[in-house]
């Protein structure tokens, strides 16, 4: 790798690692009033902070590999150009796996029951509650992985699914009234 690529690499996981920090000491206490999980009159739920020290935790992550790999590691270094193709992809990736998260749901509800019970009313009955997060979540994540390999491979696509279902379990299982997305919109 040459010199400027590496130089690239560790100037994006300084910043990365800046950001998440700033966020984690400094935004999210200062601007949130509750914490990761909430608990109010023996009712266990997701707090305001959860989304955002998630995601400030995986950017943490993310810059920290990024920048060791760059100092200890083969590094690619950061793209130079971004093709219109590679975001269209991107795009049509995200946005046919929100479509179906959306759509799966209601839709395997209304072929299994024959249109006779509304979807509605098992938003918090398994599998039911899991079916559009599941499916939606398992297309977005093997998708942007074949996008990155550049390749299908079945692996993959059970990798992605595990991954899913345990992101769906750990949101679910320990909160009482919490639906997965996109339930709470229904």
């Amino acid at each position: 790798m040459n010199r400027s690529g590496k130089r690239c690499d560790v100037t994006i996981a300084v910043v990365g690692i800046g950001f998440a920090l700033l966020t984690l000491l400094f935004w999210i206490p200062k601007d949130i009033e509750t914490g990761v999980i909430d608990e109010w009159r023996r009712s266990v739920r997701i707090g305001d902070a959860m989304l955002p020290t998630f995601a400030a935790v995986v950017i943490l992550g993310a810059s920290i590999m990024v920048g060791l790999r760059a100092m200890f590691g083969k590094s690619a270094g950061a793209p130079r150009t971004m093709t219109l193709a590679f975001i269209g992809m991107v795009v049509a990736i995200f946005a046919l796996s929100l479509t179906v998260m959306w759509v799966a749901g209601p839709a395997l509800v209304g072929l299994w029951f024959g249109g006779d019970v509304p979807y509605r009313t098992l938003l918090d009955t398994a599998p039911w509650n899991y079916t559009g997060f599941v499916l939606g979540g398992t297309l977005m994540i093997f998708g942007f992985t074949a996008l990155a390999r550049h390749r299908l491979a079945w692996r993959d696509l059970a990798i992605a699914m595990f991954a899913t279902i345990v992101m769906a379990l750990l949101y679910d299982v320990p909160f009482d009234n919490l639906y997965l997305p996109p339930n709470g919109d229904f």
